[in-house]
């Protein structure tokens, strides 16, 4: 038995076709989705397109991140975002969905007990089993607590862009990273690989994809210009493998607080921008 873990896509759907296409090309039995599927990157419908029309061979779970949480929300209260580095990424990702697409992502669970034919019941999840924002990382109390709590032997996740494979006896953690934006240096798209037969096992596979292509259609879409420093900082990021926007974000907050100012000022994210030394 054989599936793939696949999360953190952020509408990077050149960086999930690459994923799916060396998927497609073995022998998988099954595909769970771990959430945030869209925001900050270009053209998100072509995303959930790809999501909406995995072969009918593969068994598919999908479960709702944080991200597409924010996108039902404003679509229930559409007030608070506008075009900037602020929530710029955002509002154009909701513009450019389709009112079945966030009622698909409504219909998504938080988390999920699975169970497959061939291999024992198993977690799977965004941020945590009770919370698609939780976040925590291997080697950490919170993990420990989590995998004490476990009442199986598999937890698949994402959210922290991350990839480990964390075991404690006979229980383990999987997080596969984050397919459209890595960090720690990494910027080949990552999944995780399960195998069982009789145990589980797990493979963190990195797989390369045209990062420059991506970078193009921030342009052609029209995406840097209404997200600001924020999509100059998720550019830097899938060239580098750095998490420039959210380092970025708290020196803005850091300078708001100090300065009086909101986070809504773009002077403060040009100067924060500066301050980390992200790249043009």
């Amino acid at each position: 038995m054989r599936l793939g873990v696949l999360g953190d896509i952020h509408a990077n759907h050149m960086a999930l076709e690459a994923v799916l296409a060396q998927i497609y090309a073995e022998d998988y039995d099954g595909l769970i989705f771990v959430g945030d599927y869209v925001t900050d990157c270009p053209y998100p419908r072509k995303t959930v397109e790809i999501l909406r029309n995995i072969p009918e061979r593969y068994r598919t779970w999908f479960i709702r991140g944080n991200r597409e949480d924010y996108i039902i929300g404003y679509g229930k209260n559409p007030h608070g975002w506008e075009y900037g580095s602020k929530s710029g990424a955002l509002l154009y990702t909701f513009e450019e969905l389709a009112a079945e697409d966030i009622e698909w992502f409504a219909q998504m669970p938080v988390s999920i007990n699975a169970e497959l034919e061939g291999c024992p019941a198993f977690i799977a999840c965004h941020g945590s089993p009770d919370s698609n924002r939780y976040l925590f990382h291997a080697e950490t109390p919170e993990a420990e607590r989590i995998i004490e709590e476990m009442n199986c032997g598999l937890m698949v996740c994402g959210h922290s862009h991350t990839p480990y494979i964390f075991r404690r006896g006979n229980k383990m953690i999987v997080n596969g990273g984050a397919l459209g934006m890595p960090q720690n240096g990494q910027t080949c798209a990552q999944f995780a690989k399960l195998e069982y037969d009789g145990e589980w096992r797990a493979e963190i596979v990195s797989v390369e994809y045209d990062i420059e292509s991506e970078v193009a259609e921030f342009y052609e879409s029209g995406l840097i210009r209404k997200s600001g420093i924020w999509g100059r900082g998720i550019i830097a990021t899938i060239r580098n493998g750095v998490n420039y926007t959210v380092n970025c974000l708290y020196e803005v907050q850091r300078l708001a607080a100090k300065r009086g100012l909101t986070v809504t000022d773009e002077n403060l994210w040009r100067e924060a921008a500066d301050n980390i030394s992200m790249p043009d």
